[in-house]
C-alpha cells in the first residue's frame, strides 16, 4: 500500500464493507467497526510514520496551516468529504505521542423517520413549535442520525427557517418547504454560545445545536426556547435523569434552584437511544427511552426528586413515555433482539 493511495484504499474498503467507524493509528493496524464489531486488518500491515503523515495531509485537504495547528493543539474535529460525496466526521488526536484518527461515516441521505423505529410519540417533535428537545446517550448511539431525520421530516412538512450550529457540519440539507442556514464552528462562527446569541437576530424558527457542552450554550438554548423557538440538541448522557442532572450541574450551586424552575418550563422531551445488534445479525437497531415533561415530572424536578422520574415514566408509558429497558423487552418479546445484547445496559437510576 503506497503513501499516495493509502487513504483511498482505507475509505474504499470501509464503504464496501459498510463500516461505521475507522480507527487509524501510527504503528497500529487499521481497524474497522462493522455491525458494531471491531475488525482488525492485520493483512494490510501497520501504518508507519510517513503513511500517517500522508493521511493527515490528505484528510486536511493538503492545508499546511491546518496541519500545523493540529500539531500544536494535539487534537482536532472536522468533516472530510470523499470523492464520491461520502462524508466522514474525523477526530484527530495524539496517542502516546503518535498521531491517530477516528473517522465516522455519515449517511449521504437521511434515514426516513419511519425506519428508525422511534416511539410513535416522537411524531410530536415534527409538529412542535417551541421548547427544548434533547437527544441523548454517549458517543456512537446515532444521535446525529436521529436529529437529521427529524429535521428532514420537518423540512418536508413545514415552512420554517432552520438554523443549525454544528462542529463539524455532518449533513448538508436541501431546502424543501423549509430553508436552512447551516453554520460550522471555526469556519462560520467561533463558539456554540456566540452563534446561539446571534441566532436571535437571524429570524430562525428552529435551531439545531450539535451538542450541549457548557453552561453558556445551555443558557443560550434555554433562552431561545423560552422566547418562542424550537431548539433541538444532543447531550452525552445516559437517560433522562442523568440529562436533567447534567443540565443543572452546569450551573453554580447558588443559582441551581432558579435554573430548575427555568428548565421545567422550557424542556419538553428527552429522547435517549442506544444501538444493539439484531437477533438475526442482519444489522443493528435502536432502543429508546422517551420522557415527556408532564406536570408530574415538572413537579419532581422542581422538588428535586429525580429518583422518582423512572417510576413516573413507567406509570405513563402507554400514553406518553417509555423506559429503555421496557422498550428493549418489547423488542425481545418480538424476537427482534436478544436479552444478552441489552441486559447490562441498565441500572436503577437510569
Amino acid at each position: 500500500m503506497s503513501n499516495t493511495t493509502i487513504l483511498e484504499s482505507i475509505l474504499n474498503y470501509s464503504i464496501q464493507k459498510k463500516a461505521s467507524d475507522i480507527h487509524i493509528s501510527e504503528w497500529k493496524y487499521i481497524t474497522y467497526r462493522i455491525k458494531k464489531k471491531l475488525s482488525i486488518m492485520e493483512s494490510a500491515g501497520s501504518i508507519d510514520e510517513n503513511k500517517i503523515k500522508n493521511v493527515l495531509l490528505e484528510l486536511m485537504n493538503k492545508n499546511e496551516e491546518r496541519v500545523k495547528e493540529f500539531m500544536w493543539k494535539k487534537d482536532a474535529d472536522f468533516a472530510y468529504i470523499w470523492k464520491d460525496w461520502t462524508s466522514f466526521r474525523v477526530n484527530a488526536f495524539f496517542r502516546l505521542w503518535k498521531i491517530s484518527f477516528v473517522l465516522r461515516r455519515i449517511e449521504s441521505e437521511p434515514i426516513w423517520i419511519e425506519k428508525l423505529g422511534l416511539p410513535d410519540w416522537v411524531q410530536d417533535f415534527i409538529t412542535a413549535k417551541q421548547w427544548l428537545i434533547l437527544i441523548t446517550w454517549p458517543t456512537g448511539s446515532g444521535k446525529s442520525t436521529t436529529m437529521i431525520s427529524i429535521l428532514n421530516e420537518i423540512n418536508k412538512q413545514r415552512g420554517e427557517h432552520i438554523l443549525t450550529i454544528e462542529d463539524p457540519v455532518e449533513f448538508v440539507f436541501k431546502d424543501d418547504k423549509s430553508i436552512f442556514s447551516q453554520r460550522e464552528i471555526w469556519n462560520d462562527t467561533n463558539w456554540f454560545s456566540s452563534a446561539l446569541r446571534a441566532a436571535m437576530r437571524e429570524d430562525p424558527d428552529i435551531i439545531m445545536v450539535g451538542e450541549m457542552r457548557d453552561r453558556e450554550t445551555v443558557e443560550a438554548a434555554m433562552e431561545l426556547a423560552e422566547t418562542g423557538h424550537l431548539v433541538i440538541s444532543t447531550m452525552h448522557t445516559s437517560g433522562s435523569v442523568a440529562t436533567i442532572t447534567r443540565l443543572i450541574n452546569f450551573f453554580p450551586t447558588d443559582i441551581q434552584n432558579s435554573v430548575r424552575y427555568k428548565l421545567w418550563d422550557v424542556l419538553s422531551w428527552v429522547l435517549s437511544q442506544r444501538l444493539v445488534q439484531k437477533a438475526d445479525w442482519s444489522w443493528i437497531i435502536w432502543i429508546f427511552e422517551l420522557m415527556h415533561m408532564t406536570t408530574a415530572i415538572k413537579s419532581l424536578i422542581r422538588e428535586w426528586q429525580l429518583n422518582q422520574i423512572s417510576q413516573n415514566i413507567e406509570m405513563w408509558r402507554k400514553d406518553w413515555m417509555i423506559l429503555m429497558s421496557a422498550y428493549a423487552e418489547n423488542l425481545e418479546a418480538e424476537w427482534i433482539i436478544e436479552k444478552k445484547e441489552y441486559e447490562n445496559f441498565f441500572s436503577d437510576d437510569i
